[in-house]
């Protein structure tokens, strides 16, 4: 069973439980992340825990607990669970206030959540073989996605559309028929020996697996690029691929139906992936 820290007591995840004054029951008004788990190491929790502490400032949520106090819960949690693979997830929120109103006072006391999630992250490596199918979706997200916000129904309802579709992820694109990134996932295109992704701006959330393949890219002869580019641009890839904590780099190849490399995984998403694995 599933062991849960909630506000300094470790707890079966089954008896775990908050109020439903809880502002991120109430509001979505509360911070996430997830971190990796493979082979028993936590996958870039580091910068993890740089973006958790950058997100919480965005929204001015205070918290006691420092980054290496987050890091030995996490480790305590590993151990009890004995999770080699899968998922530590961590929800922050600014805390419980009754009566429930928009304007938050200032003596909330935030709920700290944190517990593990198995999944076989190792199921990825032959899924990866074979590459994954997408769609694309409108950017309906409010206009901060580089805070990492538990309100997420956008994204939800952007990834059930792929599900209904029999596809594994949603490709989102804004007004402009720009790419943003995935419903849960950076997005990349290979064009020649360019690895080219969206620039870092309030529009996106600044990837933690997108920050470590920058290096990958490089020490391996390829030319990273940031740069805005249309949908017509990403069905006329050489490859496209996708990053993130669990899936880490996944080659797409078919997208609304149509194939991307001939409908294989290309060469160079394998090669970025598997370096990617060799460096956790």
């Amino acid at each position: 069973m599933a062991t849960c820290y909630l506000n300094g007591k470790y707890l079966p995840l089954s008896k775990a439980n908050i109020s439903i004054t809880d502002r991120g029951f109430q509001f979505s008004d509360g911070i996430y992340e997830v971190i990796g788990v493979y082979d028993g190491k936590f996958i870039d929790i580091d910068l993890h825990l740089k973006r958790l502490k950058r997100s919480l400032g965005e929204i001015k949520i205070k918290i006691k607990l420092s980054s290496e106090e987050i890091l030995k819960i996490a480790n305590t949690i590993q151990k009890k669970d004995k999770l080699e693979n899968g998922i530590i997830y961590i929800q922050i929120t600014r805390g419980n206030q009754n009566p429930r109103d928009h304007k938050y006072t200032s003596n909330l006391k935030p709920n700290i959540i944190i517990y593990s999630i198995y999944k076989n992250l190792k199921l990825n490596d032959q899924l990866s073989l074979k590459g994954v199918p997408v769609i694309t979706y409108p950017d309906i997200r409010w206009l901060r996605p580089d805070i990492k916000s538990i309100s997420l129904l956008a994204n939800v309802i952007a990834v059930n559309k792929a599900k209904d579709m029999k596809c594994h992820e949603a490709i989102l694109f804004d007004s402009n028929n720009n790419i943003t990134e995935g419903n849960s996932s950076s997005i990349w295109i290979i064009k020649g020996k360019k690895c080219i992704t969206h620039p870092l701006t309030e529009k996106i959330l600044n990837g933690c697996t997108r920050y470590k393949l920058i290096s990958i890219i490089q020490k391996n002869g390829l030319i990273f690029e940031e740069k805005i580019f249309k949908k017509k641009l990403l069905f006329n890839s050489d490859e496209v691929f996708m990053t993130n904590a669990s899936n880490f780099v996944m080659p797409i190849v078919k997208i609304d139906g149509k194939k991307i490399a001939k409908g294989k995984s290309g060469p160079i998403s394998l090669l970025l992936r598997n370096e990617y694995i060799k460096a956790i």
